[in-house]
């Protein structure tokens, strides 16, 4: 039976290294490469992998762009995301991009080992501790995440928001609307109080269970 052919990437070497000498000593894998991040996309045609198992530490837009950029690239091939985030929306954002494997950080060696085997026969595969959460989130009801409607903001609100979670600085949204920095800072102020949220990643994971952000279309 043929090795599974694996290519692994990640923005740090220290955990491309550490994942490579732990899957070169699994019989059925052949890791064909360790890349960075930045090297990812233009890797498949070189090294023609079967899957491709990518760390994320950045789990946000960009992280959702390279996903979708990498499926657009190895169509054919599939893909591991092994990441800390457990927020469900983000994990439906990343498997609407054509990734088939979703793992946490705090998965044991065989967990990753069978995700890997499972995505390269064409299944699907999420990490079973996200398993209330994505219920949760396919029966409309997720519990502590449900969050305020949309609606509340107004459509400057709304078009800042978009803007915040795209990843615009305050300085480049205050210069697309013509406004000062101040008056941006103010909306983001609205934002937060309005919809309840205390950090940039809860904004980003609003936009994109909100389907403010079409992530796949539009990633470049």
């Amino acid at each position: 039976m043929p090795k599974i052919r694996l290519l692994i990437a990640s923005a740090h070497v220290i955990v491309r290294t550490a994942l490579g000498t732990l899957l070169k000593g699994v019989r059925d894998f052949d890791v064909v490469g360790e890349v960075d991040l930045s090297h990812l996309i233009r890797t498949p045609v070189q090294l023609s992998p079967d899957v491709f198992l990518v760390e994320l530490t950045e789990a946000g837009l960009r992280g959702l762009r390279l996903a979708a950029n990498l499926m657009r690239a190895a169509p054919e091939a599939a893909a591991v995301i092994l990441t800390s985030n457990e927020n469900p929306s983000y994990v439906k954002s990343i498997l609407a991009t054509g990734v088939r494997g979703y793992v946490l950080r705090s998965a044991r060696n065989d967990e990753l080992y069978e995700a890997i085997r499972i995505v390269y026969r064409g299944r699907r595969y999420i990490d079973p501790r996200l398993s209330d959460s994505i219920a949760d989130l396919l029966l409309g009801t997720p519990g502590a995440m449900r969050r305020p409607d949309v609606k509340r903001l107004s459509g400057r609100e709304s078009q800042v928001l978009r803007e915040i979670a795209i990843g615009f600085t305050t300085k480049a949204t205050a210069s697309k609307f013509g406004v000062s920095v101040k008056t941006i800072q103010t909306y983001r102020a609205r934002i937060y109080e309005k919809l309840g949220l205390h950090t940039r990643a809860d904004l980003v994971h609003y936009a994109i269970a909100q389907g403010m952000l079409d992530l796949v279309e539009n990633a470049d």
